[in-house]
């Protein structure tokens, strides 16, 4: 029987087997970040909410700051539904993922649900954090006791609203919320957020541009019932979230609808969109733009991204030697949310390849590259979404990868 070894990967430790495929690692293998816990004594619980015992834990936003602090956010749910009273939490490692702080509220708004965390750190320092406000009772489809949302912006108890706060101390408090949504979300929506990362441009003629796909939700009469399709429109500020502007939505005329969608700079100055594919083929969409973010390619299914459904994860590499950079994907595989795929890209977003496979249950998925520059850190849901866990999978690993 061979025995296990240890490797060190920036901060955490993934035990390995030494038969195993270096392409290959068990989702298991990744630090458990979040899990289902019971609710303490006490806690507010009222509503649909007030019989709920445990807190459950959805949707992973992840961010390293340039304090070298990595913070790993998700919503925190009275159960596990979409719209359980939701609050945004994170917790914090100053010391590169050995260590976790406790959980700490970012935003939480009552009985309200606040959901899909979406973070970026600024030139300043600051880091924005922007977020979705569902009301209580209201969601993008009818389900049950919960009914459709409205379309449009003035009635915070039907209608969904965007907002945006800040923390100045590196995760530990925030800003009061800012309502963005008139700048960002088109009329015919219901809803515009995405959950993930946005950027903020690091060269060319619009550099310092805040940037970030959202995804809205339509509904369509047809044969007398309501129905929904999906669209996305690319958001972006210049003057560090004071203002915001929107694209329309981008053209989409293959199979299947852009959903939850993450965006990326290569380092030939295009901006690459990847987004969920919904009632589409087994395979991601995709959009690229050349100027900054104001007009977009039409989305194509890309084959080279096979996935089911479901959120996935695009980011810069660190810089190499030369000033280009590769780009790195992660989301599951076209079997089902399992088996989570890490793919890179050398040419700017036109192709990715597949290096690594996170074995076993994989589903909404987060990633940055670590404070040291040298591995992909990845925070993923797992374990039936009762827990999301963090690995860290050196550079040089997938980069030699076959």
């Amino acid at each position: 029987m061979k025995l296990n070894k240890c490797i060190p990967l920036a901060g955490l430790i993934l035990t390995a087997p030494l038969f195993a495929s270096p392409s290959e690692i068990p989702t298991k293998q990744g630090e458990v970040i979040f899990a289902i816990r019971d609710i303490p004594a006490g806690t507010p619980k009222e509503g649909h909410g007030k019989n709920a015992k445990k807190y459950g834990y959805r949707i992973p936003s992840l961010l390293t700051t340039k304090q070298g602090s990595i913070l790993a956010f998700s919503e925190r749910r009275l159960g596990l539904h979409d719209h359980a009273q939701n609050d945004i939490v994170l917790k914090r490692s100053t010391d590169g993922g050995k260590t976790w702080g406790k959980e700490i509220v970012a935003v939480e708004d009552g009985m309200h649900s606040i959901n899909d965390p979406l973070t970026v750190q600024l030139d300043d320092g600051r880091i924005m954090l922007m977020y979705a406000r569902f009301p209580y009772g209201r969601h993008a489809r009818a389900s049950g006791w919960i009914k459709m949302a409205d379309p449009g912006y003035d009635n915070p108890e039907t209608n969904i609203l965007t907002f945006i706060t800040y923390s100045s101390d590196d995760g530990l408090t925030w800003s009061k919320p800012q309502d963005i949504t008139r700048s960002v979300k088109q009329a015919h929506w219901l809803n515009a957020n995405t959950p993930g990362a946005m950027i903020q441009l690091k060269k060319g003629p619009h550099k310092g541009r805040i940037i970030t796909p959202l995804w809205g939700c339509v509904p369509v009469e047809k044969e007398g019932k309501i129905q929904r399709s999906w669209e996305i429109a690319v958001a972006y500020s210049d003057d560090l979230g004071k203002t915001w502007k929107r694209t329309n939505s981008l053209d989409d005329p293959e199979k299947g609808f852009p959903n939850e969608c993450q965006i990326a700079e290569a380092s030939n100055g295009d901006l690459v969109i990847i987004s969920r594919n919904q009632s589409g083929e087994r395979m991601r969409k995709k959009s690229i733009s050349k100027d900054g973010g104001l007009t977009w390619s039409v989305l194509k299914t890309d084959p080279t991204l096979p996935s089911v459904a479901c959120m996935g994860s695009i980011i810069s590499g660190p810089q190499k030697a030369d000033g280009s950079w590769d780009l790195y994907a992660t989301f599951p595989s076209n079997k089902g949310r399992k088996n989570g795929q890490i793919a890179i890209s050398n040419d700017n977003g036109q192709t990715f390849n597949i290096k690594s496979i996170i074995t076993g249950p994989f589903a909404y998925s987060a990633s940055q590259i670590s404070p040291d520059g040298k591995s992909i850190l990845c925070l993923y849901e797992t374990d039936g979404y009762k827990s999301e866990r963090i690995l860290s999978i050196p550079l040089k690993t997938l980069q030699s990868a076959k």
